[in-house]
């Protein structure tokens, strides 16, 4: 019996297939949202948690709390207390000017450094040339490490600029710099949209071209812990230092972990969001096919009128006009589920950052579920009304 009336259901569909496919669209379109916005949150998810696990697994910064108008910048001594710890910390200073390459002309970023960034700096990665060393770092040599944006900014018709000449202006002071390496692009979706014109230079550089940027103080202490060393206990006793030396309200402790938190909660946001919107979508098809369920039971009057005549039980009628309602959402749900699927290998195929589609077999189960969960919540009634006409007025109604 049940074979049977999924056969009539289908039917029943095909019998009108302009009205079905209309019908179908809101379930396709909310399918669809939902399982596209579920699976491009996941896939989001993972490619930039990894990438900053990647980067940053083992990694501290210190900052001073700007809130607080009594605390002043890190100071060297500050980061020689700090590195009797098993870590690798990275002195650095920033300044910006405009640079010029030949004909070429845009502001940079001048980032003054120790020659440890290799170490402490893990997302610091050559794609031509080298760092600078310690002894470059000692003698304030003029040299410059440039970023993939600034590379092709300054030298666009240049595949390997290294050995190039690249003069920078701030304020009155203009100093020359040789190109000896440039850095990778950060790849992935935190480099995606970076616009990053910038350059590395020793920090004694920084201080001897730039004598108003004053020595040993620091707005950010960048710490890398060791990979045979417990994060947590060294973020203990970064703090028990820190405190014991400035206060424990002059300073914010930033990790890996806060970060990642931030931004899981700000996708689960989106996806709420988004999912709502589809959920929407959702309930305008349900409605759709609550109209369309009703109108087929008044169409089909005399035809529910003679088959109770006939010996048809309630049941068996309402089981059909339920079969009918679930079967249109169903059809919906897996048309919306295989435009998803197939969205989701287009997008992995035209954004660059993003390299792997993730689909979550519960939230293929999710999708189907919401379908058969549709075609109930908005079958029942049309169901329910067809079961309970009386046979004897069925088969009256013209």
């Amino acid at each position: 019996m049940l074979t049977e009336n999924i056969r009539s259901a289908i039917e029943a569909l095909f019998a009108n297939r302009l009205r079905s496919a209309l019908t179908l669209l809101g379930v396709v379109i909310g399918v669809f949202a939902v399982t596209t916005t579920v699976s491009m949150g996941q896939i989001a998810t993972a490619g930039i948690t990894a990438q900053i696990q990647d980067f940053g697994a083992q990694s501290l910064f210190v900052v001073v709390n700007n809130d607080n108008p009594r605390a002043t910048r890190f100071t060297g001594d500050d980061i020689e207390a700090l590195s009797r710890l098993p870590v690798d910390i990275l002195r650095s200073r920033s300044t910006g000017g405009l640079g010029r390459a030949g004909n070429e002309e845009a502001r940079i970023t001048l980032n003054g450094q120790t020659a440890n960034a290799v170490n402490v700096d893990r997302s610091l990665r050559l794609a031509r040339g080298r760092y600078f060393s310690e002894a470059e770092y000692l003698r304030a040599a003029p040299v410059i490490v440039l970023s993939a944006d600034a590379a092709e900014t300054f030298f666009p018709d240049l595949d390997n600029p290294v050995g190039q000449e690249i003069v920078v202006q701030v304020g009155q002071s203009r100093t020359f710099y040789t190109v000896i390496g440039v850095r990778e692009r950060i790849g992935g979706a935190l480099g995606a949209f970076a616009n990053d014109v910038s350059g590395d230079i020793p920090l004694e550089t920084l201080y001897s071209n730039f004598p108003n940027i004053r020595r040993n103080e620091y707005n950010v202490i960048p710490i890398t812990v060791r990979f045979d060393v417990n994060i947590s206990d060294i973020e203990q006793q970064v703090r028990a230092i820190l405190d014991r030396r400035r206060g424990s309200d002059t300073y914010n402790l930033q990790t890996i972990e806060g970060a990642l938190g931030l931004f899981n909660t700000i996708t689960l946001i989106l996806q709420a969001v988004l999912g709502g919107i589809g959920s929407i979508s959702l309930l305008v098809g349900g409605i759709g096919i609550l109209n369309i369920m009703l109108v087929s039971v008044t169409e089909r009057t005399r035809e529910i009128g003679l088959r109770k005549a006939l010996g048809a039980k309630k049941g068996t009628i309402l089981q059909q006009f339920l079969i009918e309602a679930v079967t249109l959402t169903v059809i919906g749900g897996v048309i919306g589920l295989a435009l998803s699927i197939g969205s989701l290998y287009l997008i992995v195929a035209l954004v660059p950052f993003i390299d792997t589609v993730i689909i979550n077999p519960l939230t293929i189960l999710l999708a189907l579920f919401v379908s058969i969960a549709t075609g109930v919540l908005f079958g029942v009634w049309p169901a329910n009304r067809a079961a309970n006409l009386s046979p004897i007025e069925a088969l009256r109604y013209e």
